[in-house]
């Protein structure tokens, strides 16, 4: 996998348009041009792994043209334009002006010659880019919102939220979870476009389930430490079943519990090696990391790291 950023402020101000617009045309193959050329910004990180690009883009008032030279360069891949503020227009050869705004998506055939708007102050937009095979089950829905805009229904949505997630997680994610995550969010695109029945089906035991552990996952980490934190609160604000949540962890092989113990114990872990933390005795980093029972602090961290906490502190003093 691969990360890519693209920003106009890191180019010389002298140059600056003629440089940014050739680093672009050899990344993105399109031809972008600024309304203003001394005061225009454009910044876009780009995730590419096999299977999947995402990227998030940010744009001053401005034009991008795919030429027909460009698009004989891409990949057969369809990349789904989502905006998130801001506005613009897009047209694409055999299709009509589309107004892109946030609410919509348009989906664009890579290969196809076409003219991006940036409009206003500004455009914010994700970007999702699949190849056109990996949507096969989804050829008819496919085919209906190609070169057209279409309202984010809640199916897009979760596509939307998961792509975002790994855009930004991706970083840290081992090559083994990006793959798994790559197959979740093609789930995720063939359940937008309205897949046949057995496709919807996988993706809804796939794709779906990973969307929705990703928010119990999130949840749990902005309420780790808060005492009482259980599967039916969690459940409780995220409306879903406490039954429901805690299958998505017996699907990974584990328990909300054991899930639970094991990111405190990291917490709790990072404390006692950063010397921040040095004025707290032990008894205070388990508390601080959410640990009612001392003693089965101590017993859980020397199970899982194979030290105790005291010899972790020490080993890094």
């Amino acid at each position: 996998m691969t990360i890519l950023s693209i920003r106009s402020k890191d180019f010389s101000r002298a140059r600056r348009v003629e440089e940014f617009r050739n680093v672009v045309a050899n990344m993105t193959k399109v031809d972008f041009i600024p309304d203003d050329r001394q005061d225009f910004h454009s910044e876009t990180t780009i995730a590419v792994m096999p299977g999947l690009i995402v990227g998030h883009g940010r744009h001053s008032a401005s034009t991008a043209v795919r030429s027909q030279s460009h698009a004989a360069d891409c990949s057969d891949d369809v990349m789904f334009h989502i905006p998130l503020s801001g506005g613009g227009t897009i047209l694409q050869t055999g299709g009509r002006e589309e107004v892109l705004r946030p609410g919509l998506v348009y989906a664009d055939p890579g290969d196809v010659p076409g003219t991006l708007r940036f409009g206003g102050e500004h455009m914010e937009g994700i970007y999702v880019s699949i190849p056109r095979v990996h949507l096969g089950p989804a050829a008819a829905g496919l085919d209906a919102v190609l070169r057209r805009t279409a309202p984010l229904t809640p199916q897009w949505r979760l596509f939307l939220g998961y792509a975002r997630m790994l855009h930004d997680e991706l970083p840290v994610l081992a090559p083994e979870e990006a793959a798994q995550c790559v197959a979740h969010v093609q789930d995720l695109a063939l359940m937008a476009l309205g897949a046949t029945r057995e496709a919807a089906e996988a993706a809804a035991g796939r794709g779906l389930r990973a969307a929705r552990l990703k928010q119990v996952k999130a949840e749990i980490e902005r309420s780790l430490v808060t005492p009482g934190l259980s599967a039916d609160g969690v459940a409780a604000h995220l409306g879903l079943s406490p039954r429901y949540v805690r299958a998505l962890f017996e699907r990974e092989g584990t328990s909300f519990r054991d899930y639970v113990a094991a990111r405190r114990l990291a917490m709790a872990h990072r404390m006692l090696t950063d010397p921040a933390f040095q004025h707290l005795n032990i008894a205070q980093i388990a508390m601080e990391a959410g640990f009612g029972d001392l003693s089965w602090f101590n017993a859980r961290f020397r199970q899982t790291y194979g030290m105790t906490p005291r010899d972790v502190r020490a080993h890094r003093f």
